[in-house]
C-alpha cells in the first residue's frame, strides 16, 4: 500500500492552529532504524566540525578524548574532511547542475542497539558497505564509517535522481510549510536509500508539499477534506526504502503505543481464556 493522504494540524502565520493537507506517498520501509547522536553541532553537513564530532563520540563510548584520539581515528577523520572538502570544491565541481551537489556528513548516530531487517537486498548492500568502510580504519567509532557512507548515498541518490540543486537555507529561515513538516509529522527522520532499477524512487522529506486547508473547509471531517481535490502525485502502491534514524521523542511515543497495544491484547487473551474455561465447566455441569 501507501502513506494515503492525510490532514495534520499545525500553527499558520499568526501561529493560530489549522488543518494541512499532505499528499499521498509512496509506502515507506526502514532497511534499518537508529537513534541519532545526542549532541551534535547545529551546522549543514558541508560545514560540520569533524573533529568536534569525534571527539564527541570518543565521549558518549566513555573513553578519554585526550588518551583515545588515536593516530588511526585522527587519520579518518582527517580522511573524511578532506574529501568533503575535495568533492566540494567550487573548482573541480561539475558544470552539471545536477552534479554539483555537495558532500554532506551528517547522519551521526548511537549505534550501541540497531535494528535491521534482514529480509531486504537494499538492507544487506548498506551493511555490506558500512561494515568495509568500517573495517577499513581499524578504530571502533563505526559512527563515523555510517555517515561517510550516508553521505556518498545521498549525494549519488541526489545526482541519479537529477535533483535540482537549491541553495541551503538556515534553519530560522525555514518557510512555514517545512517547520510543519519537521515539527509535525517524522517525515525528517527518513532517510532514502536508491534500490533496484525500475523500482519506486523514495520521496525526501524536502520533496513533500502540505497544502493549506482553506479556512471554508477547516470543520469538516478529515475524511471529507482528504476528498477536497484530489492530488494524484505519488500513486504508485510499490515500497520504497529508508534508513530511519529515529529520534528519542518519537522512539518514547512508539514505546508507549507498543506497551499499550501489549497490554490490550494480554487483556483479550486472558478474557478469551476466561471465557473457554467457563465454556468447559459448563458444560461439565450439564453433563
Amino acid at each position: 500500500g501507501v502513506l494515503k493522504k492525510r490532514t495534520i494540524t499545525g500553527p499558520d502565520a499568526k501561529g493560530k492552529k489549522t488543518k494541512y493537507k499532505l499528499p499521498e506517498e509512496p509506502q515507506r520501509r526502514a532497511v534499518l532504524v537508529v537513534s541519532p547522536m545526542r549532541h551534535i553541532p547545529d551546522e549543514d553537513g558541508h560545514k560540520m566540525p569533524l573533529k568536534e564530532v569525534t571527539l564527541s563520540l570518543i565521549k558518549e563510548l566513555g573513553l578519554d578524548p585526550e588518551q583515545d584520539y588515536s593516530r588511526d581515528i585522527r587519520a579518518q577523520q582527517e580522511y573524511y574532511t578532506r574529501a568533503r572538502s575535495l568533492v566540494n570544491s567550487m573548482d573541480l565541481r561539475s558544470l552539471d547542475s545536477f552534479s554539483r551537489h555537495r558532500l554532506e556528513i551528517k547522519d551521526f548516530i548511537r549505534s550501541r542497539w540497531i535494528v535491521h531487517h534482514l529480509k531486504l537486498e537494499e538492507g544487506h548492500q548498506l551493511r555490506c558497505e558500512w561494515y568495509k568502510e568500517h573495517v577499513r580504519w581499524n578504530t571502533h567509532l563505526d559512527q563515523m564509517s555510517f555517515a561517510y557512507v550516508m553521505a556518498k548515498r545521498e549525494l549519488v541518490r541526489k545526482i541519479i535522481t537529477r535533483q535540482e540543486l537549491t541553495p541551503a537555507i538556515p534553519k530560522e529561515e525555514l518557510t512555514l510549510l517545512q517547520k510543519i513538516i519537521q515539527q509535525v509529522t517524522d517525515a525528517s527522520e527518513w532517510h532514502p536509500i536508491i534500490s533496484a532499477e525500475g523500482t519506486t524512487l523514495p520521496i525526501h522529506h524536502s520533496q513533500i508539499a502540505p497544502e493549506a486547508i482553506p479556512e471554508n473547509l477547516q470543520d469538516l471531517p478529515d475524511h471529507q477534506i482528504s476528498k477536497v481535490n484530489p492530488d494524484a502525485a505519488f500513486s504508485d502502491v510499490r515500497s520504497t526504502y529508508y534508513v530511519r534514524i529515529m529520534s528519542d521523542a518519537r522512539m518514547l511515543e512508539s514505546r508507549k503505543r507498543w506497551m499499550k497495544a501489549r497490554s490490550n491484547h494480554r487483556k483479550f487473551v486472558k478474557q478469551m481464556r476466561r471465557e473457554a474455561d467457563q465454556n468447559r465447566e459448563d458444560e461439565t455441569a450439564n453433563q
